[in-house]
């Protein structure tokens, strides 16, 4: 979520700034511009300052609910007793997003629909780059730096602090897309070490976030207990998903799901009494009334109140008899009482209950934003689950993908920066594809082609190579090969690749996209090249 800039951050003069500045910092003009500073001055925005910021973090975890809490004391398990409470009574929830949060974590259909965007929405595979913030080439320097700070965040925390509650990258990005989708936004701040130097992303929870005008602008806050921590820092970024710009706090894309989940779990209620009462087998039990009466003593046959009453006595015990009967348990009884077990038949209504049913699973997939096919509802043909999986695809790449994508670019950038460095970082988590990845072969093959087809033509750097094969920057020794144009054969001719074709198949296209079948071209000098690359 973007907001109005209400003022200008001083620069900083620090020295510890300037020195990493002459280490890892480059001209802010081009070569070619260098030789012409009137056409530089007009053409390039000044670099920002460098953000003023301060140690550690301002933020608290979501689950501290004061911020002195005891140490002696463990924090609160919350339980929402899903065993034996009644879901329907989770409606009654403090406000809409503690309603969504519950229904998210006991709706089987909705946690079905987060898990799904989670688990297809954040790919397993990244790259982060470091580009010049003045003409978007590559930053070796800088990008080495970015490594290094996300191998540290993500695998190596500081072990001289013992227990370390810093989440991996995977994690993160969890927690984080999770938020999105039940509150309609993320947060996180950057945390600095004592030296004011990155070292871990704390996620903030949207829930406790609120905002105050300011000017013409807003000013965020946390919400702990009766206390407000001001996050209007440079180091704190929030993110929202679909804004609607008139109004301040984000929106959850569930919300239109939550009238779905209660007609959905009262009808759930509704079939759970129907078969107990109705379909199952029940005992009944038939009294002789005549012959009761006759038995009864004078004075009650003479009193219809005695009567009555001596009447309900018996029925109540031959109810209490029958409802504590075990299967395995004999029924012995009297002439005057008669049994028999009802079994009727409803075979009419299964089609109304059916109807029913789609209604209810249209309008909750509908709501949720997840396709039929995902949540296991839709029955059609592979063509149509092959559609709707990748208008799922699409949505969760928009969704959740494209924010975290932004949202790591801007944290990683501000990283960056408190080192001197006037540098954009371009964080981009893999394409989703949810084929194996035996099929994938042929596919990075021709993608590999073609990217050294784009090195030997010049029209990519030899880091933009390496990025993009490996994921790493050139190794050590690494002889540069753009614009040498080692794609050409003896012939003249240049590195063939087969069009892409989809079968005609609607899954093939659907899910395969433009992918070819087999890779072709790959002549004897492209070999040698992807070795020296190290592309897999």
């Amino acid at each position: 979520m973007a907001y109005p800039t209400r003022r200008q951050i001083p620069a900083q003069g620090a020295p510890v700034f300037q020195k990493l500045r002459s280490l890892f910092g480059r001209s802010s003009a081009s070569a070619a511009d260098q030789d012409r500073p009137e056409v530089a001055a007009a053409t390039q925005l000044p670099p920002p300052a460098p953000p003023k910021v301060q140690k550690g973090s301002k933020s608290y975890p979501g689950f501290f609910k004061t911020t002195k809490p005891d140490p002696k004391q463990p924090i609160r398990r919350d339980d929402r007793n899903v065993a034996s409470a009644d879901l329907l009574n989770y409606r009654n929830g403090s406000d809409t997003r503690k309603i969504i949060h519950d229904y998210a974590h006991t709706s089987p259909d909705l946690s079905a629909a987060l898990w799904a965007y989670l688990r297809v929405g954040i790919p397993s595979k990244y790259t982060a780059i470091a580009k010049s913030a003045v003409d978007g080439t590559i930053d070796v320097a800088a990008t080495t730096l970015l490594q290094q700070i996300i191998t540290r965040m993500d695998v190596m925390p500081d072990y001289a602090e013992g227990y370390s509650n810093v989440q991996s990258l995977k994690s993160l990005s969890e927690s984080l897309a999770k938020e999105l989708m039940m509150y309609g936004a993320m947060a996180g701040e950057l945390i600095l070490d004592k030296g004011r130097l990155p070292s871990a992303i704390q996620p903030v929870s949207v829930f406790t976030i609120q905002f105050k005008p300011e000017g013409k602008g807003l000013k965020p806050i946390q919400r702990v207990g009766n206390e407000e921590i001001d996050l209007d820092v440079p180091t704190f970024v929030m993110l929202g998903m679909d804004q609607d710009l008139t109004e301040a706090y984000p929106s959850s894309p569930f919300e239109s799901a939550i009238k779905p989940v209660l007609f959905k779990e009262e009808f759930a209620q509704d079939i759970h009494r129907i078969i107990k009462r109705v379909i199952h087998p029940r005992q009944k039990a038939k009294i002789n009334e005549e012959m009761f009466r006759k038995n009864l003593d004078q004075e009650a046959q003479l009193d219809p109140e005695k009567a009555k009453e001596a009447m309900n006595q018996v029925t109540n015990e031959l109810q209490n008899l029958v409802n504590n009967l075990a299967p395995d348990e004999a029924l012995v009884h009297f002439d005057t009482v008669d049994f028999e077990v009802e079994n009727p038949s409803n075979a009419g209504l299964a089609s109304e209950y059916e109807v029913l049913q789609q209604i209810g699973n249209s309008r909750l997939s509908t709501g949720a934003k997840t396709m039929g096919t995902i949540l296991g509802f839709q029955g059609g043909s592979s063509n149509i689950a092959s559609s709707e999986t990748m208008l799922f695809m699409k949505s969760a790449t928009s969704a959740v993908k494209d924010k975290l994508d932004l949202f790591y670019s801007r944290i990683f950038t501000t990283a960056l920066r408190l080192f001197g460095l006037d540098v954009v970082v371009e964080f981009r988590y893999a394409d989703i594809d949810l084929r194996p990845e035996a099929d994938l072969a042929a596919f990075r093959q021709t993608q590999q082609m073609m990217t050294l087809e784009k090195l030997s033509l010049g029209l990519i750097t030899d880091e933009e190579a390496s990025l993009t094969l490996t994921g790493k920057l050139p190794p050590s020794g690494y002889k540069p090969l753009s614009g040498t144009m080692f794609h050409l054969n003896k012939g003249g001719q240049g590195a063939d690749t087969q069009e892409p074709t989809n079968g005609g198949s609607t899954l093939n296209q659907n899910l395969n996209g433009d992918t070819p079948a087999v890779g072709r071209g790959q002549n004897k000098k492209a070999e040698v090249v992807t070795l020296a690359v190290g592309a897999k």
